[in-house]
């Protein structure tokens, strides 16, 4: 039996995040706000990891299209508040704590101490940089890749100063002014349009409010992913994606485009802003529509036109 104290290491609108090692186990608690359902966000995410595994992409093996590239953490079980587990495991977090929904998932490791550092002496004001590198919360440091905003610039420093390394976002800009490869860059837009191509057009979901982010490379072996990995200024870091609590099922039709659509304009800003001249754009679209070719090889016509309608869509959008 592991008595392992936990220790919270994330939250967000469902609820907190708990976990007593860099890797191994996490846990979600449903403790949240109102309005969010933990059992939706644990049937989507093994309802992804099973089409994941099951995409049948076969007669394009040189192009790696019978995997998937992109991390997404294993989901081990769903724990409701009458569950035996809670006998051994209440104890392992504060006191106080009862009982609730919960998920028990992967842990995504955070980037490495020097990934930490490099960043708080980058972009954390001087005074904080100390406090912030001892301190236990900014060891959960993943980063939020924003490939479609830019840093707005303020016309005179804030006095208001404040830094935190969890969930930390990268723009654009910062990913240039550090000296990220264009390459890499591509790269990190071209991971994201395939994992959303699988999910429009092989797990029938929207994506409505997935999370991207860059962490550290993952050790458990699956014969069905084949990640990207990168090595630069972040140091050596996979892509991961996260929370499904948000994202809906969709039709396989243009009504189920137009609802992906209008997801993707309502996502935080990880992916590229569909400007047609943009490189960032081009790679996005172009992975995008050949992953969905993939995806619906044996599907009709009609069918095989939904992703070039969905880009347009998008494309449409922002341009009005």
């Amino acid at each position: 039996m592991d008595d392992t104290p936990l220790r919270r290491i994330g939250a967000g609108f469902c609820g907190t995040v708990w976990a007593a090692e860099e890797r191994g186990s996490a846990f979600k608690r449903e403790d949240g706000g109102p309005h969010r359902s933990l059992l939706h966000d644990f049937q989507t995410h093994q309802h992804i990891l099973h089409c994941m595994h099951q995409t049948d992409l076969t007669e394009a093996p040189e192009t790696k299209q019978t995997q998937y590239n992109i991390n997404i953490p294993l989901c081990h079980g769903y724990i409701d508040p009458l569950d035996a587990w809670w006998k051994n495991n209440l104890a392992r977090f504060p006191e106080g704590y009862e009982p609730c929904n919960t998920i028990h998932a992967q842990r995504i490791p955070p980037v490495p101490e020097a990934t930490r550092r490099f960043l708080t002496e980058q972009y954390c004001p001087e005074p904080l940089r100390a406090n912030i590198l001892a301190s236990d919360a900014n060891r959960d440091c993943m980063i939020r890749p924003y490939l479609g905003r830019r840093r707005v610039r303020a016309s005179k420093p804030s006095r208001f100063q404040a830094f935190s390394l969890r969930n930390y976002p990268l723009h654009l800009d910062q990913m240039e002014e550090i000296g990220i490869p264009e390459t890499d860059i591509a790269g990190y837009a071209r991971t994201m349009a395939k994992a959303l191509a699988q999910l429009h057009w092989v797990a029938h979901v929207d994506g409505n409010d997935v999370e991207f982010v860059l962490a550290s490379p993952n050790d458990q072996p699956d014969e069905n992913r084949s990640p990207e990995s990168w090595s630069n200024a972040l140091g050596l870091h996979e892509m991961w994606m996260l929370d499904f609590d948000l994202a809906r099922p969709m039709t396989v039709d243009k009504q189920g485009a137009r609802q992906a659509a209008n997801a993707f304009k309502g996502n935080d800003p990880y992916y590229p802003r569909p400007d047609k001249n943009s490189y960032l754009w081009i790679a996005f679209r172009g992975q995008y529509v050949a992953t969905s070719e993939m995806c619906l090889q044996k599907e009709s016509q009609a069918t095989k036109e939904l992703p070039v309608y969905f880009v347009h869509l998008v494309e449409e959008s922002s341009e009005s």
